[in-house]
């Protein structure tokens, strides 16, 4: 699946989660609100917009159960030119 839902604008923190997840690989819930430093309710509705448009996935996370790690699809072909398209839907 390519990206090809031009008109779905994400909000800026979906963006800067997408981010993050490019440039560090998997987390937890957890590590990426600490690590971004954005509210709990912003982060929760990011993830669920991602995963609505299957930018990102959802994996079990073996050694704590209770807890899973998000990472992007691969079936997201170019998260460069997502981003970017995103960056520019919001300066728009």
């Amino acid at each position: 699946m390519s990206y090809d839902k031009k008109d779905t604008k994400l909000p800026e923190s979906a963006i800067k989660l997408l981010m993050y997840l490019e440039e560090n690989g998997k987390k937890t819930q957890k590590e990426i609100i600490q690590e971004l430093n954005l509210p709990i309710r912003s982060v929760r509705y990011a993830i669920r917009r991602l995963i609505e448009q299957g930018f990102i996935n959802k994996m079990p996370n073996l050694f704590d159960m209770r807890s899973v790690f998000y990472e992007i699809s691969e079936s997201v072909m170019d998260i460069d030119a997502l981003i970017a398209e995103q960056l520019a839907l919001i300066k728009a």
